[in-house]
């Protein structure tokens, strides 16, 4: 278990779904290929959360932003093992009483024509300390991802992005343009 000052945890998780789709090969030689790319995915990079029923400045509870990704990754027989590391910023709205914003995101494995092979949700808060208005955290996913033959992490994609509602998103895209 990894630990940030927000008190994220790592998660581990089986691509089983890829498994269905044949996707084991042998074994390679020579040097391992890169790890997969991660990517944030543009629409769903940031969360503003408001009270139920509000619209108003006043009304945000909570923003959520998805800062950046990290990749790390180990080659086995027929797979790879990555660690994705994202890191997060939230910022604490007018309306909040808490001090902490719940909220989900998402990881999900595509291959190069984005045909997405699995995809995964998880639950995260962060929290605001004493007189704190603004953190910074991380949290960790360990996908095992079965490699098709031939193919290598390059070959694969992995996408996060933020749990939105309807509305969550044309505020988005009204917002971030």
């Amino acid at each position: 278990m990894t630990s940030s000052p927000a008190g994220t945890s790592t998660k581990r998780w089986t691509l089983a779904a890829a498994l269905a789709f044949g996707l084991l090969t042998g074994c390679a030689s020579g040097p391992p290929p890169p790890c997969p790319n991660a990517v944030v995915a543009g629409d769903v990079a940031q969360l503003t959360r408001f009270r139920e029923g509000g619209q108003d400045l006043t009304d945000v509870l909570f923003e959520i932003r998805m800062l950046r990704t990290a990749v790390a990754c180990e080659y086995d027989d027929n797979a790879v093992e990555a660690t994705v590391r994202v890191l997060f910023g939230a910022t604490r709205g007018p309306a909040d009483e808490q001090r902490r914003a719940y909220f989900r995101y998402f990881v999900a494995i595509t291959d190069q024509d984005r045909n997405i092979l699995v995809r995964e949700e998880f639950d995260l808060q962060a929290e605001f300390p004493g007189n704190r208005t603004q953190v910074e955290f991380f949290d960790d996913v360990e996908p095992r991802i079965p490699l098709a033959e031939g193919k290598a992490g390059p070959d694969y994609v992995i996408f996060v992005g933020l749990i939105v509602t309807r509305e969550e998103l044309e505020y988005n895209r009204r917002t971030l343009r």
